[in-house]
């Protein structure tokens, strides 16, 4: 059974449509940008991409996905049933509802806001009942989006009326460290070594797991991008062949190929990409014992792992610093 979703809205920039919200019992959209009833409209993101892209011609383009995109979940991904967040800057609460109607166009109830949805408000809580990551996911900057890393404390909290326990809060604690950890490196990683940049990074980082690693450009060996070894002549296998790649895309099935076709059977290739991979990939690589694909969440693990061991260059170019950080997992002592 499909869980019900939750969702979080704003009422505009400054509260503009709070009496529409909590007197007359309907959600509201500001999308002037996009006239008329959109429920007329071919259901897909392009179609309502290109309905904004009319109404605001001057708007900048990079605006036009995320703007339209909100309208479309509004009017097509907004089920009926579905729960929906408020939070109320007036007087710092948060409200909860479910979603009781289909989407609406009511221009004359004013132009501004006439995309509307009814809601049934079921209750009403502090700012302070919720945790600081919770808090953080509803701080999102988007008037319309969905709730997915806390939607379950939200859910709890007002369906079953209990708080954030400690355990909670600290299991939250940690979470919130290590997400921002995790982008923080992702986001660097985009930053300092796209493309060629990378390949020097992942050499000092297999150096740091202990072995003797060197790039090849100088030596032009294409597809193969760094090598590794344990002995200090580089002769004793297996030898570490490994390709690099900067691509925030899944990595198909034919470049992996491609490059299995240049490790030698006693070998092992070793494939690192900062995205993911296809599905055929995988299924490609499970079935070499000598080949491991490597995925930019696992580089990212493997970069805090030995984060001590790269060089001083590559650590101001990722800046980290060992914290403490509440162990739930761990009873507490008598």
């Amino acid at each position: 059974m499909e869980a019900v979703r939750v969702w979080a809205i704003r009422a505009g920039s400054a509260g503009q449509a709070d009496a529409i919200f909590l007197e007359h019992g309907q959600l509201a959209l500001s999308s002037q940008e996009v006239g008329g009833d959109v429920s007329l409209l071919s259901p897909s993101r392009g179609a309502f991409k290109d309905a904004f892209i009319r109404g605001a011609p001057d708007a900048r383009a990079s605006s036009a996905p995320a703007q339209a995109g909100q309208l479309y979940r509004f009017v097509h991904e907004m089920r009926i049933g579905a729960r929906v967040l408020y939070p109320r800057k007036i007087d710092r609460t948060v409200h909860w509802g479910e979603i009781v109607g289909p989407y609406l166009y009511e221009p004359e109830n004013g132009p501004e806001f006439a995309h509307r949805r009814a809601v049934r408000w079921i209750a009403r809580l502090s700012r302070d009942d919720f945790t600081q990551g919770a808090l953080y996911e509803l701080g999102a900057t988007l008037s319309l989006f969905e709730v997915k890393s806390y939607a379950a404390e939200f859910r709890r909290r007002f369906e079953s009326g209990l708080g954030p326990t400690e355990e909670d809060s600290e299991e939250n604690a940690v979470r919130d460290v290590a997400e921002s950890t995790n982008d923080f490196i992702a986001r660097k990683l985009r930053t300092h070594f796209k493309g060629f940049p990378l390949e020097p990074f992942i050499a000092d980082l297999f150096r740091a797991m202990g072995y003797r690693a060197h790039t090849t450009r100088k030596t032009r060996d294409d597809g193969i991008d760094v090598i590794a070894h344990r002995d200090e002549l580089g002769i004793e296998p297996p030898i570490l062949k490994i390709q690099v790649k900067a691509h925030e895309a899944n990595v198909g099935a034919d470049p992996v190929k491609a490059f299995y076709a240049m490790v030698h059977e006693r070998d092992v290739g070793i494939f690192v990409t900062t995205g993911g991979y296809s599905a055929s990939a995988l299924e490609f690589a499970r079935t070499r014992g000598n080949l491991k694909l490597v995925n930019g969440v696992e580089l990212i693990g493997l970069i805090q792992k030995y984060y001590d061991g790269l060089c001083a260059r590559h650590r101001q170019q990722i800046p980290l610093r060992r914290v403490l950080v509440p162990d739930a997992s761990m009873p507490d002592a008598d």
